[in-house]
């Protein structure tokens, strides 16, 4: 087959697809939004329409979107069956579905052999909790399970032996080391970032240092997370020659870096509102979580700048650079407002009107297009209209 067969194939396929709302066949316009709710690309109904009409080709590498198309147009009701799905791939000249690949999107087709691939004395109790547990794992772990089980009962402290000991049989001293310095960042986090969150202040003066002391952390964190990545021995990255991919890892963690923050400090609002106090171990999830976000941006911008452009240019996401300088331009209006924000309790409506004003509008887009993406126009509009709000209390308090 050649690649004209792919597009042909992906055209059936989605016209064989039936909207939800419309009871018509699916457009390409929906399912690209589809694919953008499922890998957060946003690729445009003229994408799809090269693909059919053979003037573009999906790279052979990018499984994930290829998968994604395939489990999208299953769900559809276009793709009933895999081999329907390795008909698509085959008529492109990609290869056929993996097993691991088959397992996640079509269980239902194996489901029932599964028990039979494993050994006997293992198959022959199939409602044990450990069996449960373990059915999808790798064929190497239900082997490690099967060897575990034979011996007097209970069989579960060999199990776990087992587990434990295959699982630390594949650190290095490396692993180790790494450990330790996500521990040191997640210190550093703790003493920049937890003070600031810590009402009411003290003094002026203090406010001000700690808010400094936030900036500075909003800036330097970023930058250690961004460099727990390596990309020297990452196969996806390793033929692609860009200059940019260690800036964008940057502008990712940095984003995601301030959405954690954005979420914890509407969490320390709410605490102080009703005067909950903090625990130790609250405190220490509650700073896992903006390194947990900006450790996937980190991960997911570059990647998703790559496969929307096929390159990491400044022109194509340069803006989004400004989120780097984020947090000096929020320890500044924090300071400003912080009476209105803290002394007059009136974050806690803003962050209620904020939430609610996020959800209106996901709940518009839903309406008009099936989907739940905003546009970036909605997003400036949205936070323009915090400042103005912030503004106007501020002059309504005087």
């Amino acid at each position: 087959m050649t690649n004209s067969d792919f597009g042909k194939q992906l055209r059936n396929f989605r016209r064989q697809c039936e909207n939800s709302q419309t009871r018509k066949p699916l457009t390409q316009q929906q399912l690209a939004d589809f694919l953008y709710e499922e890998i957060g690309i946003d690729y445009t109904g003229a994408a799809i329409s090269d693909w059919e009409h053979n003037k573009s080709k999906i790279n052979a590498n990018d499984r994930l979107l290829l998968t994604s198309l395939i489990k999208i147009l299953k769900h559809q009701g276009g793709i009933k069956t895999s081999t329907d799905a390795n008909l698509l791939l085959e008529a492109g000249n990609y290869r056929d579905l993996n097993a691991d690949e088959k397992n996640k999107l079509f269980p239902e087709e194996i489901g029932n052999s599964s028990h039979q691939s494993l050994p006997r004395e293992y198959s022959n109790n199939p409602g044990t909790a450990f069996n449960e547990a373990f059915f999808n794992f790798p064929a190497e772990f239900q082997k490690i399970l099967a060897e575990a089980k034979e011996g007097p009962s209970p069989a579960w402290p060999r199990v776990v032996v087992a587990v434990v000991n295959k699982i630390t049989s594949q650190w290095t001293i490396f692993h180790f080391v790494r450990l330790l310095a996500w521990l040191w960042i997640w210190l550093i986090t703790y003493l920049m970032i937890s003070p600031s969150l810590q009402w009411p202040f003290d003094s002026q003066e203090g406010s001000r240092f700690l808010m400094r002391l936030y900036a500075a952390g909003s800036i330097l964190i970023p930058l250690l997370v961004s460099a727990m990545i390596g990309v020297k021995n990452n196969p996806f990255w390793q033929d692609k020659k860009t200059s940019m991919l260690r800036p964008y890892m940057i502008q990712g963690a940095s984003v995601g870096f301030h959405l954690g923050y954005f979420v914890i400090f509407a969490l320390s609002l709410t605490q102080y509102y009703f005067q909950i106090q903090p625990s130790i171990w609250s405190e220490i999830i509650k700073m896992l979580i903006p390194l947990s976000i900006g450790y996937a941006g980190a991960q997911l911008v570059p990647h998703n700048l790559w496969r929307a452009y096929g390159r990491l240019h400044l022109k194509d996401g340069g803006i989004f650079f400004i989120f780097i300088i984020l947090g000096p331009l929020w320890a500044w209006f924090f300071l400003e407002f912080y009476e209105i924000l803290i002394t007059q309790k009136l974050g806690v409506i803003l962050v209620l009107l904020s939430a609610s004003m996020i959800a209106g509008a996901m709940a518009i887009q839903y309406r008009r297009k099936g989907n739940t993406n905003i546009p970036l126009l909605w997003v400036i509009l949205f936070y323009g209209l915090i400042l103005i709000c912030q503004v106007i209390s501020l002059f309504v308090s005087f």
